[in-house]
């Protein structure tokens, strides 16, 4: 089993977990696979298993995660797997007899030190910070290349503004009242003076004429509009054709609905977030 073996000059003993102890016979290198040998293994008589000492793989340049189901051995140099164990019962086996270690599939891509100093740099651009580095300003930052040679989908995603809603220059309706805008606004930081907090707005499409009524709150709006729709269609001798407004529960209710159902006006609702 071993490729070479050169035996102990003295008298050295491993004392194991039940106070016994053993004597080191020789220390020598192992090849377990094409990929993974140990070096500086001791020959232990008395010893009838092959043990792993998890001090030396960590001197040794190795990482070891222990886990419920096995253990991983991680080469420290490059982030690589050396071999897997799995647990059986209160002890962890590893398995050389395979030619080759079967890895998992990789769930972990790494990136450049330049990207991974982009993003912790709140994505600063590449540019901005080659200047950073050319100027040393960011210390014991050497020997990492800052280069574009990707898209920051975060970058990106920042960078979107909306397509600019175009502005209505052609009047669609015919005469006053044809179609009415209602919306409502609040509440507001300072209460005024008679005690509102709340706007509420009656927009003319065709005139643009405004109306403003200032409430205290926004559950008396079903009433207001009543009232105020009674008032212009008897004042200007009209009728109100349709409303509109946005997805508003002081508008969407069963109530506001009525009572345009029995006048016989239209209720339309604007598309959310458009103007």
């Amino acid at each position: 089993m071993f490729d070479s073996l050169t035996k102990s000059s003295g008298d050295h003993y491993i004392t194991f977990a039940s106070n016994e102890r053993g004597k080191v016979l020789g220390t020598g290198n192992i090849t377990l696979n094409s990929q993974f040998n140990l070096s500086k293994v001791l020959l232990v008589d008395t010893l009838g298993y092959n043990l792993l000492s998890i001090s030396q793989l960590c001197d040794s340049g190795f990482n070891c995660l222990f886990t419920n189901e096995g253990v991983s051995v991680i080469r420290r140099s490059d982030d690589s797997i050396a071999f897997k164990g799995v647990l059986k019962g209160k002890l962890y086996l590893v398995d050389f007899s395979q030619e080759k270690a079967q890895l998992d599939t990789c769930l972990v891509a790494k990136s450049s030190l330049g990207w991974l100093r982009h993003l912790r740099l709140a994505h600063v651009g590449m540019r901005n910070l080659n200047k950073l580095l050319k100027g040393d300003h960011i210390l014991e930052l050497t020997n990492v290349s800052f280069e574009k040679d990707r898209v920051c989908s975060a970058c990106q995603a920042g960078k979107q503004v909306g397509v600019p809603h175009p502005s209505k220059s052609i009047v669609t309706t015919l005469k006053p009242f044809e179609l009415l805008h209602m919306d409502l606004f609040g509440p507001v930081a300072y209460i005024s003076i008679g005690g509102n907090k709340y706007s509420f707005f009656i927009v003319d499409d065709y005139s643009r004429f405004t109306w403003v009524f200032f409430l205290h709150d926004k559950s008396v709006v079903q009433e207001t509009f009543k009232k105020f729709a009674k008032r212009a269609q008897n004042e200007f001798e009209t009728k109100i054709k349709k409303v509109r407004s946005d997805n508003g529960t002081k508008f969407k209710n069963t109530n506001i609905e009525e009572y345009l159902d029995e006048e016989g006006i239209g209720h339309e609702f604007s598309v959310p977030y458009t103007p």
